[in-house]
C-alpha cells in the first residue's frame, strides 16, 4: 500500500512537470534580416535617415508583443561603393539565417548586387535606386523596388520646366556613373519630346569639386535651365559655383539623389530657388505625418527623402515573414505577389518587382530646405523665382 501512494505520487508529480512545462511560453525562433546603405561617406546621411527609419518600424512591429519571431537586424554600409555593396551582400547571403534585406541607395551598387542576392535566392527589397536595369534587365523574383524609376521623375522635371514655366533651352550635367547617363538619356527624350532645345551636355565625375570650366563655358551658351543628373554633394557645388560665374537667373533643376538636406547645407543661400523633381512628399497624408512624429521623437538626424521607403521596406519584409515564416523562397514569392499598406499607400509590384505606386513630388528650396512646391512662398508669389527677378 505504501509503495502504491509513492508510486501515485510519483506519477502526479511527474504530471504536473509536464503540465507545467507545456503551458511554458515556447522560445521565439530568432531570425535574421538585412539593411545595407551608405552609413559612411558622402552620403551618409541618406544612409544614416534609412537606416533609423528602417529600425523604426522593425521596432515597432516588436513591441507590440505578438509578432511570432524574434527578429534581429544586421546592417552592413556599402559606402556608396558597388565593391564595398557587393561584399556586403555576400556577407549577409551566406549567412543562412538572413532571410531577407532591404538594400541601397545608389544605383551602380544596386546593380553590382543584383546578381549576389539572385544566387542565394534572397530577398532584396529596394528602399532606393532609381535605374531601370535593376528591375527590368533580367526581372530576379528576389528583386522588388518600392521607389518610382529615375524616367518617371524626368518626365516630371521636363513637363514642369517646360511646359509649367516655359523654360525651353537646356544645359545638361551628369555625372558619368550609369545612374548619371542614364539620367541623361533619359532628360533628353524628355526634353525632346515637348520640343525643348539642348545646348549642350557635359559630363563629371563623382567626387570632383571644381566645376568652374565647365560653367563658364554654359554662360556662353546663355541657358534657360541648368539640369544636373547626380546626386547631392555635387549638385550643391555645382549650383554654388553657377551662382559665381553668373548663372543666377536660370532654372536649376534636380532629381531625386540630391533631395537631401545636405544640399541645402551645402550651397547655403545658393540652394534658394533650386527645384528637385523627387520622391513621394511624406507629409501629405495623415499616417505619413505620424511616422515623421514618431521619427522625430526618437531620432536626431533627419531621415532625409528615403526614409519612408526604408520603413515600408521594413514592414514589407516582416509581413512576409510573417505570413510564410523564415524561408527564402517562400518569402520571395510572398513579397512578389502580395500588396503592402503603409506609409506611401499600397504598394504593388508588377512582374518584374517594380512598384506602381510610391508617388512623384516637385520640391523647390526655400531656405536652404526642400519644400513641396504646393507648400512654398514661391507658389503663392510671396517671393519671386530666380527668372523672375
Amino acid at each position: 500500500m505504501q509503495k502504491n501512494k509513492k508510486l501515485i505520487l510519483a506519477i502526479s508529480i511527474l504530471l504536473l512537470i509536464s503540465f507545467v512545462w507545456g503551458c511554458a511560453p515556447k522560445e521565439k525562433k530568432t531570425v535574421k534580416i538585412a539593411f545595407i546603405g551608405p552609413l559612411t561617406g558622402p552620403n551618409a546621411a541618406v544612409g544614416i535617415g534609412a537606416k533609423n527609419s528602417f529600425e523604426l518600424k522593425v521596432n515597432e512591429v516588436l513591441e507590440k508583443g505578438d509578432y511570432p519571431y524574434k527578429i534581429e537586424v544586421i546592417y552592413e554600409d556599402d559606402a556608396s561603393d558597388p565593391a564595398t555593396g557587393v561584399s556586403a551582400a555576400n556577407k549577409v547571403c551566406s549567412d543562412p539565417d538572413v532571410v531577407a534585406a532591404a538594400t541601397h541607395w545608389n544605383s551602380p551598387v544596386g546593380l553590382a548586387t543584383i546578381d549576389v542576392f539572385h544566387k542565394f535566392g534572397v530577398a532584396q527589397v529596394f528602399w532606393g535606386t532609381i535605374h531601370k536595369d535593376i528591375t527590368y534587365k533580367n526581372c530576379y523574383p528576389e528583386v522588388t523596388r518600392v521607389i518610382p524609376l529615375s524616367v518617371h521623375s524626368n518626365e516630371l522635371a521636363a513637363e514642369w520646366a517646360i511646359n509649367k514655366f516655359n523654360r525651353k533651352t537646356w544645359v545638361i550635367i551628369h555625372d558619368t556613373t550609369d545612374y548619371g547617363t542614364r539620367n541623361r538619356d533619359e532628360i533628353t527624350e524628355s526634353i525632346n519630346k515637348r520640343g525643348g532645345v539642348i545646348l549642350g551636355t557635359f559630363g563629371v565625375t563623382v567626387g570632383q569639386q571644381d566645376f568652374m570650366a565647365i560653367l563658364s563655358k554654359i554662360k556662353e551658351l546663355n541657358p534657360d535651365v541648368i539640369y544636373y543628373g547626380g546626386v547631392v554633394t555635387e549638385a550643391a557645388l555645382i549650383r554654388t559655383q553657377s551662382m559665381k560665374v553668373g548663372l543666377d537667373k536660370v532654372l536649376f533643376m534636380t532629381i531625386p539623389g540630391s533631395q537631401s538636406d545636405t544640399f541645402g547645407k551645402i550651397a547655403g543661400k545658393s540652394a534658394e530657388g533650386s527645384f528637385c523633381s523627387g520622391t513621394f512628399d511624406v507629409n501629405s497624408t495623415e499616417i505619413g505625418r505620424k511616422f515623421v512624429e514618431k521619427y522625430n521623437a526618437k531620432y536626431k538626424e533627419p531621415f532625409e527623402q528615403n526614409g519612408p521607403y526604408a520603413y515600408d521596406a521594413a514592414g514589407i519584409i516582416l509581413q512576409a515573414i510573417k505570413a510564410v515564416g523564415p524561408d527564402r523562397a517562400k518569402i520571395v514569392e510572398y513579397i512578389r505577389t502580395h500588396d503592402y499598406e503603409g506609409v506611401l499607400g499600397v504598394t504593388h509590384f508588377d512582374k518584374c518587382g517594380q512598384t506602381t505606386t510610391g508617388g512623384l513630388t516637385m520640391y523647390v528650396n526655400q531656405d536652404q530646405k526642400w519644400v513641396r512646391w504646393e507648400d512654398s512662398e514661391y507658389a503663392s508669389g510671396k517671393r519671386k523665382l530666380p527668372w523672375e527677378k
